[in-house]
């Protein structure tokens, strides 16, 4: 009984010993492995800033150019990934468009399941201080059905590893 009781003390002190190699900070080579595929280098940094350009007003049957620019705005390269951004066209809704009374636009684009995590060719890099743009028509991928007053704004941060940025204004005549 002595020595399961002096085992099962040791076990435990090994136990937390080793966890607290484990957290953040400690020497552990195994949770660095795990910390570099847990937060992959589209999600490690969101300083990658998005912003949305459009004329102010449209046609209801005209294409709707949007302007899709990545920064960093940081002093180091950064990197993110095409998927759910303009950069791979319309493979997913990569937007969220409402018009005046909040009612979401449909989104009428495919949508395609991906590898996960991104391989290396679907990554940008873009330099300290750089920027790097898309343009792309909105209208190939929602459908815009009455005139009226839209926002739309960039919701996919969280697969890209971009900044949502802010919403923008259009209107449709």
């Amino acid at each position: 009984m002595k020595t399961t009781v002096k085992t099962m003390a040791s076990l435990a002190a090994s136990l937390f010993f080793f966890s607290q190699c484990q957290q953040p900070g400690g020497n552990n080579s195994n949770a660095a492995a795990a910390d570099s595929t847990v937060q992959s280098p589209a999600i490690a940094d969101s300083t990658l800033m998005v912003s949305l350009q459009a004329d102010s007003v449209y046609q209801l049957t005209d294409s709707i150019s949007v302007l899709f620019t990545v920064s960093n705005p940081g002093t180091d390269s950064l990197r993110f990934t095409q998927y759910h951004t303009p950069f791979e066209g319309f493979m997913s809704n990569f937007l969220t468009i409402t018009d005046a009374d909040g009612k979401e636009v449909a989104y009428v684009g495919p949508m395609t399941r991906r590898i996960m995590p991104p391989p290396a060719d679907t990554y940008h890099t873009v330099a300290p201080g750089e920027a790097d743009s898309i343009r792309f028509n909105v209208a190939k991928g929602y459908r815009f059905e009455k005139a009226g007053t839209y926002s739309l704004q960039y919701n996919s941060g969280a697969i890209s590893g971009l900044d949502n940025g802010q919403a923008i204004q259009i209107r449709i005549d």
